[in-house]
């Protein structure tokens, strides 16, 4: 394989990580200028992919109070009745729903991931990245930085 050949590229945030071969580029975009760190193989000490597994209590609760409602009363259609006696009530049950699932969704589909290295600034995260990219990205370290 050719040092320049591209093995893995995740894009977060607001930071892009690209692995190559010999060197991690870790890119910044920003409102005025981009930035961007090149660390050497050598020099990174861990590539850490971290699952955001903790779903808040709360969340978790009203949740499975609406799933039980739900399941129990089928009442599916009450989320989206628009007749005017409750379609206000109808509209309030729809934002719960959606407020709580959207955190759940993103922890489950989202990790961050952290990149210790030897220099300034130390360490770099860059958050959302996808889950399968992350993971890509860290089995693929870990092969490169065995061969060397």
């Amino acid at each position: 394989m050719d040092a320049e050949e591209e093995l893995v590229k995740c894009r977060g945030g607001a930071r892009t990580l690209t692995l190559y071969r010999d060197r991690l580029i870790v890119s910044e975009a920003g409102w005025r200028a981009a930035k961007f760190h090149e660390l050497p193989i050598k020099c990174i000490r861990a590539v850490i992919v971290e699952r955001k597994s903790i779903i808040p209590f709360a969340s978790i609760i009203v949740l499975a109070a609406i799933a039980t409602v739900v399941i129990k009363y089928d009442v599916l259609g009450f989320l989206i009745d628009l007749r005017t006696q409750t379609s206000w009530l109808s509209t309030v049950a729809l934002a719960v729903c959606v407020s709580c699932a959207i955190p759940a969704l993103s922890r489950a589909i989202f990790v961050n991931v952290t990149v210790s290295w030897d220099g300034e600034p130390s360490p770099l995260r860059v958050r959302f990245v996808p889950a399968y990219l992350g993971r890509r990205l860290a089995r693929r370290f870990r092969e490169v930085s065995v061969g060397s």
